[in-house]
Formats: C-alpha cells, structure tokens, sequence
C-alpha cells in the first residue's frame, strides 16, 4: 500500500511553501507519472516540524507495520526540521526495509546515493531556528516598549476602536473585587470557588467563550463550568488589577521547548498601566496574608468557627506562648448565649501531656484587649508616619542576625539539658530500685517541659528567617493602618480586614493574657498589659461608684440608681452586676443596709471621706472630679501613665 504524508505549519513562509492541497497535488502527479495510486493520506496542520509528537506522523509510523510499504513526501522538510531526527528517520525506514520518497529532494530510501542529505536536513533545521530567533527578537522589542498586545486577564476587554487601550468590565471587575474581600475576610481558594460556582458566577473561560462568539471566532480551548482554586488564585496574584503590565514571565530556551518562569528582575514591567481593579494597598495586605498562611499551614477550617461557616477574625496571628502552636476556634451554644473563644491546638488534640494548658480566651475579651491597646496607639500611629526614617529599618536588619544567633544558642542549651537529663535518669534508675514509676514521670515531665521550649524557639527562627523587613512603601502602609484605626475608634470595632493590617501577632499566655504586637513597630512604642488593664478598669469602676454616691444628693442610694447611671457613663451594668460593688462599699463602711425597700443603702459617710477612700484605688483623683469626667478619661484613654517614649519618641 502507498501512503502520502504532507504538512504544514506557521513555521513555514507562506510564499515559499505550498499549501497542504498543493503539496497532495504535486505527490498525485509524481504517483501518477510513475504509475502508482496513492492509497492513503495522512497529514498534520498547523504543526511544527521541529517536533515529531505528530497524530498524522505517529499514526503513519504506527502503520509501517501493518499495511504501508511505501511513503511518498514532497520535500524533506516536510518530514520535519530537526536535523538528527530526520537522519534517524531515514535509517529507521531502511532498517525496516520500507520505501521512502523524498520528491524534491531526489531521495529514494532504495536507492540512496546522496552525500548532501546531511547538509539538505541541517538547513531546513537551521530555517526554523533562525526564524524562531527573528520572531522572539521581535516579540521582545514589543515587550520593552510595553505595545506587545496579548489577551486581557478576567475582569478587562480591549477598547474596540483602539486595540491598544484596556477597559474594565464593570460586572467582571465586582467578581473581582468580591474574591479580593472574600479572601480577605479569611475564606481560602476553596470556599471563594464553591462560593463563585453556587452564585452561578460566570468563570474566566466562560466569558472568553462568550467573546469569541461575538467576535465569530472560536478556538479550541475548554471551557470550565466551575470556578476552581487555580483560577481564585491566579486572580489573587496577578498584580494586573492594580494596574500593572507585566511582559515576559516566561520564555524558552529552545524551539518548541518547555516555557519557563523569568525572574522579576528580568521581566518588563509597566506601572499604571491601565485602570486599576483593585488598589495597591489590599493587593498588598493579600500577598502579605498569602504568605503568612503558607508560613503557619493555615488552612481554611482553621480559619472558621468549628461548627460554623463563618470566618473568624483572629484567624491566622494567635498563637499559644509556650508550645507556639496556632489557637483553634471553637463556637459553643450554651443554654444562655452563643459561647466562642479560643484554645492551643496542642492541648486540644493532644492533651495536657503535650501542652500543659488550654490557653483558653474568649472573643470578647481578646477583642477589647485589641480595641483598648489600638486606641492607645492612634497618637502614636501619626508620630511614627511623620517621624519616619528608612535608617531606622536599615538598623533593624543588622540585628535580625543576632536575635537568630540567640536563638540558636538557647535551642542547643535545652538539648544539651536534655541529653544531661537522659543521663541523670538512667543513673537514677539504676541507684533507686523499686521508685522507677516516679522517677519516670519526673523527668518525662521536664523532658516534655524542655521539648516545649526547644519548639517554640524554632518557631521564633523559622518567622524570622521569613520576615521580610519594611520597604520604602511602608509609609503608604502606615497612613492606610491610620484610617484603620480611626474607623475602629469610631465605630467601637474591628474586622479580619482591620486585624490583617494592624496585627503581627498575638500570643497568649497560660492565664488567657494576651501579649499583642503590633505592626510597624508600634508595639515598642507603647507598653500594654491586659491584666493591668483590667485591674485599672476596676479600680477605675470602683472610684466611679464613689463619685456616684457622693453625687447623690437624697443621703441613699440604690442598686438601680447605680447601674443606670454607670451605664449612661458607658459602663454596662445591669442592677445584678453592680451588687458586688455595692458589697464592696459596705464593707468599707460606705453604706448600710436598710429595712425601707424604697431606700436600700444610707450613704454613712461624708464627701471627704468618700474622695479620700477614693484615692485609695486612683491615687491621683481629685475631689472635684466628677464621675463623667472620671469616665470619659478612661474611655479615651488619656490618662498619661499609659504612655511611655521610647526610641527618642
């Protein structure tokens, strides 16, 4: 059986090589000058002839063994362009004893006399380079001078009149702007997709179906009916929806080779490019949140309540301060109130033998810690922009390598402890014979003590190996934490959003005290301890109580009287809450009780004697401070001894 095998590619130069009709035509005429039919055809179009991954050429070698004796080409170039491999070729057809027919070239496989084939393959090969070479030459040209035009991301289209300028789509770019918040609010790639696919949200491939149907084009790419991780990520890296162009990300080293990643430094790109989706500074706070979950594993069922579907805010910067573990979530319904709180992960899937606490902390009380220590940092916050000085950073980064020297010295102190520790027990084993149960769990519990501490030092090198020090946009980062922070005082409240950008890092201690750093450094400007914080409120409460009392002018008080008052003050007590106080002032012989209903507690001290009990709990408190303006300095945080300079500010 005769075959003929022709081809066609956009390597060839249209003018010099004929078509695939053409090239059908010339071999029927050769076969019919000869005598011969040509059987069967087998072409490839469109198809470098560097490579010989070929369905027409595969299906034709494939069938050398079965029913094809002879196969006619019309040049060698047809067969392909890649020097060696023509020249294997040609031997495989004569080791296998089927015929081959080069019409152009003169080449019969029977036959072969040619000296020139070497130099006849070698050219052709050298043509696809050569013009793979001019074509890179000129896509890189384009790409310097930024006028490549390639197919807009998701969420752009070219302007139909200027193909030159991008436009947004506004309904693509809400897509957009949605992921962006989604994941911002703490839902991984997984949830965005499910999220996108169940809102029936069109995916990127097919609104780029839906363009090509308008512009009567259609290409062979498939279309995807669900969004994925990959296509939620992908937008979530691309810095073209800040308004950046950026050419040349890939590029290959060889014709029709793998294309491999450019890096930064070598890519060509253009800021401001076009309209920008979304602004600089969430792009920021996202590759930022990125890079931190992929630092502490953090994975999306981390980042919801147990039992729930919503985020919860604090998910990616809380940790346990003695294992250095993350701190699961957990929602609870009691027969009152929706409980959540947190809790070490250690303790909570290992047990106590592991972490010896739970480090247990509600939601509302991590959240007024949070809020009371942003609110002290606002003043702060404006010093620390208007003061700024990248010299400041540059000193930072020389000591990074001495904290890390540190650390790896306390690391190889605690082993060296241990291995101490393994050889007092076997000596003790061996001298106290019939205690080995005690000593056992003596010094598994300092060994397990010893193993905390080894981890959390590691976890300390492992953050500072991978924290990036600020860079010249930092700046720009603190004005945007400053709005922040007014928004939260403002509104008595805080998101994930707001907790991604203020927040480092929050480690809680084994009393359910939190340690919080800020960042920016603000957290070395401004000392914060939660349980002086709490103990400053109640004294604060106390001494307002006092104020109350001497404020009443009927020589009684009550219970009801106290509470409405102290909440109108912006201290919520309902009549129950405020009891203990109440107590409290009797046992200081403040009031007494009273058999009357309608007049619970006689006040049986005087004003002076009051204020001057007062100062027992606020040292500096005037008598003729009033219980407002007692509240309101606590409430904005003015109070001086709350602020310390340091670093010359």
């Amino acid at each position: 059986m005769n075959a003929g095998y022709v081809r066609l590619s956009r390597d060839d130069d249209k003018r010099n090589y004929v078509s695939i009709e053409n090239q059908k035509l010339i071999i029927n005429q050769y076969a019919a000058d000869h005598g011969v039919v040509i059987d069967r055809w087998y072409e490839d179009d469109g198809i470098s002839g560097y490579i010989f991954d070929r369905p027409g050429f595969q299906q034709m070698m494939a069938d050398l063994d079965k029913d094809i004796d002879t196969v006619y080409v019309k040049d060698f170039s047809r067969l392909g362009r890649h020097n060696a491999k023509v020249l294997l070729l040609l031997d495989e057809f004569q080791e296998r004893g089927k015929h081959l027919i080069v019409i152009d070239d003169n080449y019969d496989s029977m036959e072969s006399s040619d000296d020139t084939i070497g130099i006849k393959t070698w050219f052709n090969e050298r043509y696809v380079k050569d013009t793979s070479k001019k074509i890179k030459r000129a896509i890189g040209a384009r790409q310097k001078e930024g006028t490549l035009i390639t197919r807009p991301p998701f969420g752009y289209r070219r302007n139909e009149k200027d193909k030159t300028v991008l436009e947004i789509v506004p309904k693509e770019a809400e897509y957009i702007k949605q992921i962006y918040d989604l994941y911002l609010s703490g839902s991984g790639y997984r949830k965005i997709a499910t999220y996108l696919t169940e809102q029936r949200a069109p995916t990127p491939s097919m609104i780029q179906r839906e363009r090509e149907i308008e512009e009567d084009r259609l290409s062979k790419r498939k279309v995807a009916s669900k969004w994925s991780d990959a296509m939620i990520k992908e937008i979530l890296d691309n810095d073209f929806y800040i308004g950046t162009f950026r050419l040349k990300k890939r590029a290959r080293n060889t014709v029709h080779g793998k294309d491999k990643r450019v890096p930064k430094e070598d890519q060509c790109i253009f800021e401001n490019h076009h309209p920008a989706i979304i602004d600089k500074a969430t792009f920021a706070l996202v590759q930022e949140l990125k890079e931190k979950r992929n630092r502490t594993n953090y994975r999306g069922s981390h980042g919801q309540w147990l039992g729930s579907e919503i985020p919860n805010p604090f998910g990616s910067c809380l940790f346990c301060k003695d294992c250095g573990s993350r701190l699961t979530p957990i929602k609870r319904q009691t027969s009152s109130r929706e409980r959540k709180y947190y809790i070490c992960t250690t303790y909570n899937t290992k047990g106590r033998r592991y972490c010896s606490k739970a480090h247990l902390i509600e939601e509302d009380d991590l959240m007024d810690d949070v809020l009371t220590y942003i609110k002290m940092c606002r003043n702060a916050l404006c010093e620390v922009i208007s003061t700024y000085d990248l010299k400041d950073f540059e000193a930072e980064k020389k000591t990074i390598e001495e904290k890390r020297q540190e650390l790896h010295t306390a690391i190889n102190e605690r082993k060296n402890q241990l291995k101490v520790l393994l050889t007092q027990k076997v000596k003790d084993l061996v001298v106290a014979a019939g205690n080995e149960d005690l000593i056992n769990e003596t010094y598994d519990s300092m060994q397990k003590d010893l193993f905390a501490q080894i981890h959390g030092l590691e976890m300390q090198i492992r953050e500072l190996n991978e924290t990036a020090i600020e860079t010249p946009d930092v700046k720009d980062k603190l004005k945007n934490a400053l709005e922040v922070v007014d928004k939260i005082i403002a509104g008595g409240s805080l998101d994930r959003r707001d907790i991604e950008l203020l927040i480092e890092k929050i480690v809680v201690d084994e009393d359910g005290m939190p340690e919080i750093t800020l960042k920016y450094g603000l957290s070395n400007l401004i000392s914060y301890s939660p349980a002086d914080e709490m103990n400053r409120r109640e004294n604060t409460i106390i001494a307002i109580v006092m104020k109350l009392i001497v404020e009443d002018e009927r020589s009684y008080t009550s219970a009801k009287y106290l509470s409405e008052h102290i909440t109108d003050l912006g201290f919520k007590k309902t009549k129950q809450s405020i009891l203990p106080y109440i107590e409290l002032m009797k046992s200081l012989g403040i009031l007494e009780n009273t058999d009357n209903p309608l007049k619970p507690y006689n006040i049986i001290k005087s004003k002076e004697e009051i204020a001057q009990l007062a100062k027992d709990y606020l040292p500096d408190l005037s008598a003729e401070t009033t219980a407002k303006q007692l509240s309101d300095d606590y409430l904005h945080c003015s109070s001086d001894d709350r602020w310390h300079a340091g670093n010359g500010l």
